[in-house]
């Protein structure tokens, strides 16, 4: 009986330790490098030479429908490419790209600003998709994918943008401009 009590104490310690192993299970950590919803990338073109970019000089975005629709997505930056996060809760997004923010005609007068003329151009846009949820894992959780259904430029008096078009569909990753934007 000496013997095998000192026995019964080692296999019972050797099993604790092989259950205690098997049942680790590995660490949830997301990676940082790893994607996760993706911008709708929008690529500036010039509409007299459709293959070349063309920058939007003093380029400002808002959002139309954002928490604070006085706080930019994008400020008075010239640029030939833009991300705009999409609503993940939604199957819209209204921003409004203004050309020129900013900049004003003194009329030659620049110590008198009464005459001062503002010469920033506003087009609203409408963005239409269907969101899908997509499992990356339990870490990370959940990213979007957006089918874009409809780009639409609402026409005013006085348009910058002159056409757009779909390029890449669906959103899935910000490798490449999924709009273009001529103007």
């Amino acid at each position: 009986m000496k013997r095998i009590f000192p026995l019964i104490v080692i296999i019972v310690f050797l099993l604790s330790i092989i259950m205690t192993t098997m049942s680790c299970e590995k660490d949830d950590i997301c990676i940082e490098d790893t994607v996760g919803t993706p911008h709708l990338i929008i690529r500036f073109y010039d509409a007299a030479n459709p293959t070349e970019t063309k920058t939007v000089p003093n380029l400002q975005v808002e959002s139309i429908d954002a928490p604070d629709p006085n706080i930019p997505i994008l400020s008075a930056t010239p640029t030939d490419s833009i991300a705009i996060p999409l609503r993940v809760l939604e199957e819209t997004t209204d921003i409004t790209l203004i050309n020129d923010y900013g900049a004003i005609d003194d009329n030659g007068t620049p110590s008198d600003d009464t005459d001062d003329i503002p010469l920033q151009n506003e087009d609203f846009i409408i963005i239409s998709y269907t969101n899908q949820e997509l499992f990356i894992s339990r870490a990370c959780g959940y990213k979007n994918i957006f089918n874009l259904q409809s780009f639409n430029v609402t026409t005013d008096t006085d348009n910058w943008i002159i056409n757009s078009e779909i390029i890449n569909n669906p959103v899935e990753n910000e490798t490449n401009a999924h709009i273009h934007i001529f103007h």
